[in-house]
């Protein structure tokens, strides 16, 4: 079974370095996290949506991702989400 969180831990073995993985309750969040960066955070929405949340980002999901089904489409989907947290965080974020 692919949660949140499972997903969250490839993220953050996608993106290397210091991004570290937890779960929220349930597995049904994920968090990411790099020392001095915002936090990230992963959940399905009530249209059965995987959510990507940035907290210093208050209008809404910085991106959104359909359901998956099989083992290539969810590494293609933590990939993706990879990619939108490094164009989101850039190095002058790290200022």
């Amino acid at each position: 079974m692919t949660t949140p969180a499972a997903v969250a831990d490839r993220v953050a073995e996608v993106l290397g370095g210091n991004w570290t993985a937890t779960a929220g309750p349930w597995k049904a969040s994920g968090h990411l996290d790099e020392p001095g960066a915002d936090p990230y955070a992963l959940h399905v929405d009530e249209h059965g949506e995987l959510c990507l949340w940035a907290s210093l980002n208050p209008l809404g999901p910085i991106a959104v991702f359909r359901e998956v089904h099989t083992p290539e489409d969810i590494e293609a989907v933590a990939k993706g989400i990879a990619e939108e947290i490094r164009q989101h965080h850039t190095p002058a974020d790290q200022g």
